[in-house]
């Protein structure tokens, strides 16, 4: 029986997966990152939280959405079986401890390129995987568009996780705009996520909301963090302020005002749009 939205099915000639996978995947993932805006991603090995790259091991490169799907030249993946199926297998044969886990980190293009990865990127089969993605009949249509896609996917995920506060924040001072924060009480059972504070964003008079992924509905903001029972209020966020201005305060006035600065500069901030 033939699989219905089955990317993987000769997605690509064999010959070039067989060479994108012997780099990391690294020139198919720039040449998609490109072409679609999301996520640069690296998977490395490592045994201690937040080491330098220098001390972890590599494992693979690859675009990631902002809803937990990985695109790749073996198919379309949401991330638990990505890790599974793709990169669980990879880590097994470049490392024997027992104690590695792995660390996922966002970059940009041109971080990435500075990487002490396995394999360096090379402009010319980046080209190569740009007009192979662009002449396949419906890959890049299976993906979906980015929302505020003048905001850097690496920055937009930076803004997403631990610094979405000074974010919302800065939008907020911008535009007006009321912020709020939202509480989580219940998650999905697939999320391991802990439960009290998740997320900021701001208010539209239409009642969508905005955080650096761009404007939208609340729905989408849930689903993404797996949202099942949640309460949000000006409170909340203004609580989780005044915590991180005082426990972080160098770190949240670096984050708030490269926000201010990036949204000032890319003219980003319209108070009706």
């Amino acid at each position: 029986m033939k699989a219905k939205n089955n990317i993987k099915a000769k997605t690509f000639p064999d010959v070039m997966m067989k060479r994108w996978e012997n780099s990391d995947g690294i020139d198919f993932a720039i040449a998609l990152a490109r072409l679609t805006g999301w996520m640069l991603q690296v998977d490395w090995l490592t045994t201690e939280q937040h080491a330098d790259v220098e001390n972890m091991t590599p494992v693979r490169v690859y675009v990631e959405t902002n809803r937990d799907v990985v695109f790749d030249f073996t198919g379309k993946k949401g991330i638990m079986a990505f890790n599974k199926y793709v990169i669980q297998p990879i880590a097994g044969k470049r490392t024997r401890t027992p104690t590695a886990y792995i660390d996922t980190r966002c970059y940009s293009e041109q971080a990435l390129r500075e990487l002490p990865l396995r394999v360096k990127a090379n402009d010319t089969e980046i080209e190569k995987a740009t007009s192979a993605i662009s002449a396949h009949p419906t890959f890049l249509d299976t993906i979906p568009k980015r929302q505020n896609p003048e905001i850097p996917a690496y920055l937009a995920s930076k803004f997403s996780h631990g610094n979405c506060v000074p974010f919302a924040d800065a939008l907020m001072n911008l535009t007006g705009l009321p912020a709020a924060g939202i509480d989580v009480m219940k998650y999905a059972d697939e999320c391991g996520s802990r439960l009290g504070f998740c997320h900021a964003i701001i208010i539209h008079p239409d009642g969508q909301v905005e955080d650096a992924w761009g404007k939208q509905p609340l729905s989408e903001v849930l689903e993404r963090f797996y949202i099942k029972e949640y309460t949000m209020s000006a409170t909340i966020f203004e609580e989780r302020k005044a915590i991180q201005s005082r426990e972080y305060p160098d770190r949240y006035q670096d984050a708030y005002k490269l926000a201010i600065s990036f949204l000032k500069d890319h003219s980003l901030v319209l108070t009706n749009k």
